[in-house]
């Protein structure tokens, strides 16, 4: 969808596409041979990467250098990415993929019009999974650090015309949210035995006090009995 730039018409963003990798492991990588496939029924752009990404690193491949942190500057790269939906896959040196993610059905995550864009949510699940994926929470997205929604779980929350819509979360609930919950329960459980315990004392005095010898037969109870 392209990155917001200064001095750059809205309608003209989207000369201004990116593509970023992480490394999440410990030792820098070497990309040069590695590339990225983008296609949908056939093959719509391939990039051809160099360079390296540092340990724990980030890599900025993007359509031009005025995008901040480029590291491969391929401007050929603008509108090669379908609003549609695209498959993007990684391949190291050796043709072993990498990373396979199949959105040609529609993208996991992002806005257009607000220039959201696609996050990963765990580098160490599946890029196929749909669910590891959302849009950042941040206009622009977050180029060369870490994402809006790294580890952040995706849940489904009822909103106020009770449709299910996916919200972004932490891993936990807060403690004091599951202490709340805890207590909300006592409390509850406290009252409603309460209740009960009310309600068997009363049937009790009442049929103590309709069986009582002394109660006069032309007495309310008795006519209505």
């Amino acid at each position: 969808m392209g990155s917001p730039v200064d001095g750059v018409d809205a309608k003209q963003w989207w000369r201004y596409e990116w593509i970023e990798l992480h490394n999440p492991t410990d030792a820098a990588v070497r990309l040069d041979g590695w590339k990225i496939w983008l296609h949908r029924e056939k093959l719509d752009f391939e990039i051809v990467l160099y360079g390296t990404i540092a340990a724990q690193g980030y890599f900025l491949v993007g359509a031009s250098d005025r995008i901040p942190g480029v590291d491969v500057n391929y401007g050929s790269l603008a509108g090669k990415f379908a609003n549609t939906g695209q498959r993007v896959v990684l391949k190291n040196a050796s043709g072993e993929v990498v990373e396979d993610m199949d959105a040609r059905e529609g993208w996991f995550g992002g806005d257009n019009d607000i220039k959201l864009t696609m996050e990963r949510r765990f580098p160490d699940r599946p890029a196929a999974d749909s669910d590891n994926w959302g849009s950042s929470q941040n206009t622009g997205g977050t180029p060369k650090v870490k994402n809006s929604l790294f580890g952040r779980e995706r849940f489904l929350q009822l909103d106020e015309r009770s449709s299910v819509t996916l919200k972004n979360a932490t891993k936990r609930d807060p403690v004091w949210a599951s202490l709340l919950q805890v207590l909300t329960d006592k409390v509850f459980m406290i009252a409603l035995l309460f209740a009960l315990g009310s309600a068997v004392a009363i049937l009790a005095l009442r049929r103590h006090l309709v069986r009582s010898p002394s109660q006069d037969a032309n007495s309310f109870d008795a006519r209505r009995d």
